[in-house]
């Protein structure tokens, strides 16, 4: 496993596990917007200072920060 935040651009990855770091309110949000085990995810761009990034899950493209994506995990390619 490794946090989604080393994914790389361009590249796709599935998401393997959300890390205990992330509860509550956050991680009802992201298991909303189809950040679950088992979802395919891809990193599309940075913004222009870098953060947040833009991942595309279930066919929609939204924002996370670092602080999020250390604590969601992915298979390594």
């Amino acid at each position: 496993m490794a946090p989604l935040s080393n994914l790389r651009q361009g590249k796709s990855s599935v998401i393997s596990k959300i890390g205990d770091d992330i509860s509550g309110t956050q991680r009802r949000r992201l298991l909303d917007l189809g950040i679950y085990p088992g979802a395919t995810i891809t990193h599309c761009f940075n913004s222009a200072t870098g953060e947040p990034k833009a991942f595309e899950v279930l066919g929609s493209v939204i924002a996370l920060r670092k602080e999020q994506t250390d604590f969601i995990f992915t298979l390594e390619d």
